[in-house]
């Protein structure tokens, strides 16, 4: 019959042929090998998660100009956030920049006022020890409690000296410039950990001082007394309690001929030249004809008391007797009379 066996015709045998071809099909377990080529072959050609597929053809359904717009809105977007953090900058740099120089002059103010201070110290403290120079020197007792009261004195560095010597200059490395994000300029910035100079290494100097032979030093114009310390608080140095500022200039008297070489040759000595070729610290050791050291501040006596005047017997005459007001004066305490001691601050 024509058309009976044409394509999508209902024979009723080919139909059967098909269900008994498909039901021995699944009675049987189906091969490894064709499971692993055909899962192989699957991700070979459909590797990407349709996600991806649904996002690239909404991309390519976006035109040209939306896409132009969408990112012309982002960068404007950018832009005026920079702008606004770049005008709060501004705004708050003068602020800073006022309360920086207001907690510089009154830096400035409470030096000045501490350097007058200081001399005023002096001058009180110089016109003291001439009066009582004076009232000592009236007795033979009396001269001898006057040389007595030098001799400690002179150990306990509250005498001035002058003399030959050398001076030290330490500092920290040259600092660095980069621009300032807020005006533009160029600024300096501090040097790293490593080109900066510390307590300890100015007490090392001061050790090597003192082991060379030095017999007076002054760390930034503060001397230094058995009982001196130096060390740090924050960033700064203190020298009893007393802040120094960078390059650090450590004078110390005693005889060059012998005082310098001995200090060149310390361990202290060559490890800062080893420093200044490493980190960039400045260094520089020079032979002084003539240095003054100003004395150093009075030490606070903790177990000092006074002395008993001595009872005069009456065939001693009154001018002969020593005057009771200089011995009881006299209270040393427990000072050293070695500086090398403690004067590092070690």
């Amino acid at each position: 019959m024509k058309g009976e066996h044409a394509e999508g015709a209902a024979d009723p045998l080919v139909r059967r042929a098909l269900e008994l071809r498909g039901a021995e099909r699944t009675r049987h377990r189906p091969r490894l090998g064709g499971m692993s080529i055909s899962l192989l072959n699957e991700l070979m050609t459909d590797h990407l998660d349709g996600g991806y597929a649904a996002a690239a053809r909404r991309q390519d359904r976006m035109s040209p100009k939306r896409a132009r717009a969408v990112l012309a809105l982002g960068l404007l977007l950018v832009g005026l956030l920079l702008a606004a953090a770049y005008r709060g900058t501004l705004r708050n740099a003068p602020e800073s920049e006022r309360a920086r120089q207001a907690l510089v002059r009154d830096v400035e103010d409470g030096a000045r006022l501490s350097g007058a201070l200081q001399r005023r110290a002096e001058t009180l403290s110089a016109q003291l020890v001439r009066e009582r120079d004076t009232a000592l020197t009236t007795t033979r007792e009396g001269d001898r409690v006057s040389a007595e009261l030098r001799r400690l004195e002179t150990a306990a560095a509250q005498r001035p000296v002058r003399g030959p010597g050398i001076s030290v200059v330490a500092g920290d490395a040259a600092p660095s410039t980069q621009v300032d994000p807020a005006t533009g300029d160029r600024v300096p910035t501090a040097a790293d950990d490593n080109g900066r100079l510390r307590d300890r290494d100015l007490q090392s100097l001061v050790n090597a001082l003192w082991a060379a032979g030095a017999e007076a030093i002054a760390v930034g114009g503060q001397r230094l007394a058995p009982t001196t310390t130096i060390r740090a608080a924050g960033e700064a140095i203190l020298v009893d309690l007393r802040p120094v500022q960078g390059p650090y200039t450590i004078e110390a008297v005693g005889d060059p001929d012998t005082l310098l070489p001995r200090f060149a040759d310390s361990d202290a000595a060559r490890r800062f030249q080893s420093y200044t070729g490493l980190y960039g610290i400045q260094f520089t050791v020079r032979e002084s004809g003539e240095l003054r050291l100003r004395a150093a501040t009075g030490p606070e006596l903790r177990y000092a008391s006074p002395v008993s005047s001595p009872t005069v017997s009456p065939a001693v005459s009154s001018a002969a007797a020593p005057p009771p007001a200089a011995p009881s004066s006299f209270a040393p305490g427990p000072l050293a009379p070695s500086p090398p001691a403690s004067g590092g601050g070690s």
